[in-house]
């Protein structure tokens, strides 16, 4: 058996030998962005390259997720490297498809690109051949929660049972047998790792009665509900102040059509987040108060529903140090602390967490402002291969020899979940009340496989 330095210079050498490929597929993810569920030209990318490996692919898991395995020489634990596939829309975004005004403003297109860097570097080094257990290369759609009325109408449609990607795919056993997953979020600060906050989305139809607007006593103003609604809301924030991770912010999605008609529907869409799903459902009846107190004082009916989001990322300290490890190796002259922090965002690999040990880092080549017009690639050699490399850095360290390392990782299952008891728990934040705050019959996400 190779020695483990031995190895991983050969998986280094075998990314490297394919940089022109893995910079002509972020290019390519880049130019062809796709949001979530719909991401049809990238998983068929995806998919061809790991086949072109020589690797079995299960398809459309998930809508347009896959996942294809690749063994080692003995048994050992599973470590799964995830790459996102789907894009936000921002239309203003100068790169944006003009079609369809997606883009990937979140770095996604380089999380796929370097799970396919590390299946290469990894399948075509030999390194397999050193390394006990498994890896699985599994392609998640649908992170970003977005297009939410769409998500709604194909979980009513038995298409989906779960808003983002990760979480479907563990209710449709694609992380069967996994025991550790890691992923890298493209950025532009260096390498760090995040624990994220957990939350609920809302949905809020406050209805009405419509009347001309010269004669507005006729009429039930549904804009006015939802307006007095998020004045409300805006005075119990200081009652937040308690836990600073807690976020309450949304949009309207609907408020009238022609303006000399009083509207007699108004339409919201708001996000609940805190570090502890327990503390997001206490927001969240405070919020459905507020919503039922506004539609009472205008004499309006309201509908809020509430459906689980994401579940809190804790990135597991073992992994960690892993990666860490790993970071020195694909930047030797990295000489700033290589830290832990606490992101007020939210990731679905939170619910990954529930059920395994995982680990979602940082990896630099990213310029400007996440989520903005001027967010962008900078450095493709570093955003692509080097994020790669730590992804296939990492799994050497995991699974070399007897795979020591990994399976104590894997052993980490302190407050942990069943997939069952995951998916119990998430469906139990499923919820549609009115103003009098009664349970409203619902179509609730499927429990299982």
């Amino acid at each position: 058996m190779k020695k483990i330095d031995t190895v991983k210079a050969a998986v280094i050498r075998a990314i490297d030998a394919r940089q022109n490929d893995i910079l002509a597929l972020g290019d390519y993810f880049w130019q062809n962005p796709e949001a979530g569920y719909r991401e049809y030209k990238t998983a068929a990318k995806a998919t061809a390259t790991l086949r072109s490996l020589g690797l079995t692919v299960r398809e459309n898991l998930a809508v347009t997720g896959m996942r294809a395995d690749l063994d080692g020489v003995r048994p050992g634990p599973t470590v799964a490297v995830l790459g996102e596939l789907d894009a936000l829309l921002l239309p203003t975004h100068p790169e944006c498809d003009p079609a369809t005004g997606a883009v990937h403003a979140c770095g996604h297109h380089a999380h796929i690109t370097a799970m396919l860097g590390a299946a290469m570097g990894l399948a075509e080094s030999g390194a397999m051949k050193d390394l006990a257990g498994r890896v699985s290369f599994i392609g998640t759609p649908a992170e970003e929660c977005i297009e939410f009325e769409h998500r709604l109408q194909m979980m009513a449609e038995d298409k989906i049972h779960a808003v983002g990607g990760k979480s479907e795919l563990i209710r449709c056993g694609a992380f069967e047998g996994v025991d550790i997953a890691i992923m890298h979020h493209a950025g532009t600060k260096g390498y760090g790792v995040n624990d994220h906050n957990g939350f609920v989305m809302k949905t809020v139809r406050f209805q009405g009665k419509s009347c001309h607007a010269a004669g507005p006593g006729g009429g039930v103003n549904a804009f006015h509900a939802a307006t007095l609604a998020v004045n409300a809301l805006g005075m119990i924030r200081e009652t937040f102040s308690r836990n600073r991770t807690i976020r309450v912010h949304g949009i309207m999605t609907g408020g009238g059509d022609v303006v000399n008609i009083i509207p007699d529907s108004c339409k919201m869409e708001y996000m609940i987040r805190a570090d502890k799903m327990e503390e997001v459902k206490v927001v969240s009846e405070q919020f459905d108060k507020v919503m039922a107190g506004a539609a009472v004082a205008v004499g309006a009916e309201v509908e809020i529903r509430t459906v689980c989001g994401y579940m809190p990322l804790a990135d597991d300290e073992a992994l960690f140090e892993v990666y860490k490890g790993a970071v020195k190796l694909v930047e030797p002259g990295w000489d700033k602390p290589v830290g832990r922090g606490f992101s007020m965002g939210s990731t679905d690999m939170g619910d990954v967490g529930c059920i395994m040990p995982v680990i979602h880092g940082s990896a630099p080549g990213m310029k400007g402002t996440g989520h903005g017009t001027d967010f962008t690639v900078d450095d493709p050699v570093r955003l692509y291969l080097g994020n790669a490399k730590l992804a296939a850095l990492m799994v050497v360290d995991l699974l070399y020899g007897k795979a020591e390392t990994g399976r104590k990782v894997a052993a980490r299952r302190d407050g942990k979940m069943s997939v069952q008891e995951y998916i119990d728990y998430a469906d139990s934040f499923t919820a549609t009340r009115n103003a009098a705050g009664v349970l409203l019959p619902v179509l609730r996400p499927k429990g299982g496989k």
